[in-house]
């Protein structure tokens, strides 16, 4: 066989074992949304099914400061001084988050993508189906806690993180029943529902008002209805990008939470305005930070 000859029978054979091997391969699928927090690149066929979307997460930090020390906020046993010197103790604290956004610099503010239906009791007896934005929260120092508030793809410069401390709109209509069993409004105990007119307990506060042994029955304190609804905006300058998970760490320091109270002599409707007042300055944002999963 002359070179000529083998040369052709050389490129014959490769082009055969190209066409072996295309005849063999099978078309991948994965996510070809760049929207997604798993797009995959080399996949070959879409399968939206597979697409990851990416999240607002928010993890909440439970302190109390002295001075330029912070501690981890302790429940029952730990004692405070209030204003006046005065010592108390927590013996609890539950409250609701709604409607957690990101306000971009160019006005913007973005709403997760869940959606939840719900059913409002009518003067008539009937009941009025409407869909909201299925943002909730309930929140406890008891253990530490981090929250995957939604799904959340617009992208740009943020300017603020915003959110409600309470239950906010439609949703303070709803009566506990009308939603899931595993949601944040839903089967709560009656600590935490006042009626249908007065709807949910936004805030649920146990203190005692003194330390001595003999002080076993806590001051609870039961804070609720629109007035009450308290917003908590706070400033943020980052970019969000596509493709990223957005992890918000947020610190909540009981000592502004508390700070001007009288633990001994005041009402505990003294109690609950000092509080309300001080509470969006008890928040801070620790750390905003991106993640691939």
């Amino acid at each position: 066989m002359n070179r000529t000859t083998l040369a052709k029978w050389a490129a014959f054979c490769c082009a055969l074992s190209l066409v072996a091997l295309q005849g063999c391969y099978e078309p991948q699928e994965g996510c070809l949304d760049v929207e997604a927090v798993n797009y995959d690149l080399q996949a070959d066929k879409n399968n939206s099914s597979e697409c990851v979307y990416p999240e607002l997460r928010l993890v909440l930090q439970h302190v109390y400061s002295n001075g330029d020390t912070t501690y981890r906020l302790g429940l029952a046993d730990s004692i405070y001084y209030d204003s006046q010197g005065h010592p108390f103790r927590i013996n609890a604290i539950r409250f609701f988050l709604s409607n957690c956004h990101l306000i971009f610099a160019d006005g913007r503010e973005a709403e997760v993508g869940e959606s939840i239906e719900i059913g409002i009791l009518q003067p008539d007896g009937s009941t009025l189906l409407r869909e909201i934005e299925d943002n909730f929260s309930l929140a406890s120092p008891r253990v530490s806690q981090a929250y995957t508030i939604g799904t959340l793809r617009e992208v740009g410069e943020v300017k603020e993180l915003r959110f409600a401390l309470g239950v906010e709109g439609l949703a303070n209509l709803a009566l506990p029943d009308a939603f899931p069993d595993n949601h944040p409004l839903g089967l709560v105990d009656s600590s935490l529902y006042f009626n249908q007119d007065s709807g949910y307990v936004f805030q649920y506060v146990e203190l005692f008002r003194d330390t001595v042994a003999s002080d076993t029955i806590p001051t609870v304190l039961r804070i609720g209805t629109t007035p009450y609804l308290k917003e908590v905006r706070l400033p943020v300058a980052f970019t969000k990008t596509r493709g990223y998970h957005l992890k918000a760490t947020l610190q909540v320091d009981y000592a502004k939470w508390f700070s001007g109270i009288d633990a001994q002599q005041d009402s505990p409707q003294a109690l609950i305005g000092k509080i309300v007042a001080n509470q969006a300055q008890a928040f801070s944002i620790v750390d905003i930070k991106l993640e691939a999963n």
